[in-house]
């Protein structure tokens, strides 16, 4: 009988990781990530999607240039809004999305591109090397609808920040890249804490995460 991998929870949290694209309200434009869109912190009713954003005036405005992130076009980031107006915490939560992406984006291609090489750094960088080839060795990405929520940001000293979401992988699966065979994750949800540097170029680059079992701290509705 033929023996498929799917990835463990941790593995799989790590994949889907993330941060890329942007929330609604005051934070990035989502525009530079296919695939991404935002939900308002309140939870989105079981078996209705959230509509597509309108990106006619999600035109980038902090002079920063940013590469495209492309996604899988089976793949689908919602990511719940976080209710505050500080312009510096819109700014982490949005270069955290992007950092999902650029993840998710990388092990899609089964190398690092342009978009890792902007959002990561540190040993985020490495840890994500790291997935990217063993994802790449066995053959397999991570498609379907991935949902970041209960979201959360901390602002240090020194252009230092951390930042934190619950995943929700229950409707997202492996695909087989020979044969396109879908398995599905589960119902496991996952646990992203991130540690982010304002580097000069004006981006919370991710330096640092941790990725555990949501546990009781993550409970999906």
């Amino acid at each position: 009988m033929k023996r498929h991998f799917v990835p463990p929870a941790v593995a799989a949290a790590m994949a889907a990781l993330l941060l890329t694209s942007c929330s609604g309200g005051g934070s990035e434009p989502d525009d530079d990530v296919a695939g991404a869109q935002s939900a308002p912190p309140s939870e989105v009713p079981e078996g209705d999607e959230p509509e597509e954003p309108d990106d006619s005036d999600d035109d980038p405005d902090d002079g920063i240039d940013r590469p495209e992130i492309a996604l899988p076009d089976d793949m689908t980031k919602e990511f719940e809004d976080v209710d505050t107006d500080d312009s510096d915490e819109r700014a982490v939560l949005a270069d955290q999305e992007r950092f999902v992406a650029a993840v998710d984006g990388a092990v899609a291609e089964g190398e690092v591109g342009a978009a890792l090489d902007f959002y990561a750094g540190g040993e985020a960088y490495i840890s994500a090397l790291e997935l990217v080839e063993r994802y790449a060795d066995r053959g397999y990405r991570i498609g379907g609808p991935i949902r970041y929520y209960d979201r959360a940001v901390t602002l240090g000293r020194d252009g230092s920040a951390t930042s934190s979401a619950c995943v929700d992988f229950s409707r997202s699966y492996s695909v087989e890249l020979q044969t396109g065979e879908q398995t599905p994750q589960g119902a496991e949800q996952g646990r992203y804490a991130l540690s982010h540097e304002l580097n000069g170029d004006g981006t919370w680059q991710v330096v640092g995460w941790t990725v555990t079992s949501g546990g009781d701290l993550c409970v999906s509705e």
